[in-house]
């Protein structure tokens, strides 16, 4: 019998990780000012422009880098970019063990995994990149940082799709559930314009995006049956 996901905040009895953890990552010592790691990647500091070093139109910043292939470079800041697993988030529907045994419940898990950047949320439509909606979406922006960071030998991907198969154990009067946290990558760094004769751009940029390599973590969740779940598991079955 199966019933809508329940809330994060139910009693938890039993936590099964499917995934790998991720070591944890201290702040480093060169960087004055901590990261602030609690900011949603749904809601990033604007992204600020500057010419010859006063702050300046982002639109027209972000024209000249899209401008051509080779119009910026990306750096990234490597005391300020990170890795991280985001919020965990239930996946799929939760499984209520009626029976007087342990139950074995095998499912495939499916999810998807999107990037975010102070651009866009600033003002949509200046950094193209491909999103799951809009795999076809690139512009010379996405392509000048995505190089920056696989040149120095770095992984990086926009999107990421995932099928998992797992197996929950479920016991007698408990309810299961799955549970994904995602591994991410945070980025942070500055396109300045390349070339003799062009203008001194530059825009600092906050880049969210699924890690390409750490694995994402699975978890099983199991709780204690609420009050109306015990009136299905007890109440008849429907002849028809």
């Amino acid at each position: 019998m199966k019933f809508l996901p329940r809330p994060v905040a139910a009693a938890l009895v039993a936590c099964a990780a499917l995934g790998v953890p991720l070591a944890s990552q201290s702040a480093s010592a060169a960087n004055p000012t901590p990261v602030d790691r609690s900011i949603p990647r749904t809601d990033l500091p604007a992204a600020r422009a500057f010419l010859d070093g006063k702050p300046a139109d982002l639109a027209a910043a972000v024209a000249h880098c899209e401008s051509g292939p080779n119009a910026c470079t990306f750096t990234a800041d490597k005391d300020s970019t990170f890795r991280y697993y985001d919020r965990a988030r239930v996946a799929g529907d939760a499984f209520v063990n009626c029976t007087r045994n342990t139950a074995e419940h095998p499912r495939t898990l499916r999810y998807q995994e999107d990037a975010f950047d102070s651009v866009s949320q600033k003002r949509t439509g200046l950094f193209a990149h491909p999103v799951l909606a809009r795999p076809e979406n690139t512009g010379a922006m996405s392509h000048q940082l995505e190089t920056a960071l696989t040149q120095t030998g770095g992984a990086w991907t926009w999107t990421k799709s995932a099928v998992r198969d797992v197996t929950e154990r479920i016991r007698p009067g408990e309810v299961s559930w799955i549970e994904v946290q995602p591994a991410r990558h945070r980025v942070y760094g500055s396109f300045t314009a390349t070339g003799t004769d062009a203008p001194d751009w530059r825009i600092d940029v906050i880049v969210d995006a699924p890690h390409a390599a750490l694995p994402d973590r699975v978890l099983q969740r199991t709780g204690p049956m609420s009050e109306a779940e015990k009136q299905h598991c007890a109440a008849n079955r429907p002849v028809n």
